[in-house]
């Protein structure tokens, strides 16, 4: 299947042709774009078509992105969570202490809630602990790896930001400035890497031409596949 670049965004394409049809139309389906034409229209006509309305593709794909479904969480007992490529067990207890706490025992995160918070405040405290806790977590671990993977790379970036969006995993501005969506905290390790060096690489290749993506293959020669993980799973990685 083939692709279309648009923005920051990577859409997978295709191209439907039959006698039957007797205009051009733009779908916009689960996992892909569709333009359908009649036999008679030219490659050119359509690369055209596509290139005017990038930004109507860009805004109904985002939008297609916020419907699909997602892990619904209930924060309870042994409830498992996603964190850099391994599975953690959440465990919820109760301490003498007035404060919310958060602690990562082995491969269980374990949340401690005072004994008398009250249990209708039981599920927003949790989620929010649980969440604080990520992004503590995704500002650390991000800003190690762009640092040395900016130096391997012999690039430097201005500032660096956390976003929590739905639909988008990262972007680099004009000016050298990157932004990271918090929750690629819970993919593997190499999406983590392959994500951060995406971004970096437009430093030198401002867009996704490919000499863009030759660049990224020099510092991850296996990057299509984790590539190919975050379109297929990206939308499993909620909180």
């Amino acid at each position: 299947m083939d692709q279309l670049s648009v923005g920051d965004e990577i859409i997978p394409y295709e191209e439907r042709r039959s006698v039957r049809y007797r205009r051009i139309t733009l779908s916009i389906l689960d996992d892909r774009v569709r333009i359908s034409a009649p036999k008679n229209v030219s490659a050119k006509q359509l690369k055209e078509l596509l290139s005017a309305k990038q930004e109507w593709i860009l805004k109904h794909w985002l939008a297609s992105r916020e419907t699909l479904e997602c892990p619904q969480r209930q924060y309870i007992e042994g409830e498992e969570f996603p964190y850099r490529g391994k599975i953690l067990g959440l465990s919820v207890r109760r301490h003498a202490r007035q404060s919310i706490r958060v602690n990562l025992e082995g491969q269980v995160l374990v949340v401690f809630l005072p004994y008398d918070l009250p249990d209708y405040q039981y599920l927003s405290n949790v989620q929010y602990a649980v969440m604080n806790w990520y992004k503590v977590q995704a500002r650390r671990v991000l800003k190690s790896k762009l640092d040395e993977q900016a130096k391997r790379m012999q690039v430097t970036y201005q500032d660096f930001r956390l976003k929590d969006q739905k639909t988008r995993w990262g972007s680099c501005s004009d000016r050298g400035n990157l932004n990271l969506n918090w929750r690629i905290i819970m993919a593997p390790e190499e999406v983590i890497d392959y994500l951060i060096i995406h971004e970096l690489a437009h430093l030198t290749h401002p867009n996704h031409s490919e000499r863009f993506w030759q660049w990224v293959a020099t510092f991850m020669p296996e990057y299509v596949s984790w590539k190919e993980w975050l379109k297929y799973h990206g939308q499993e990685l909620v909180l």
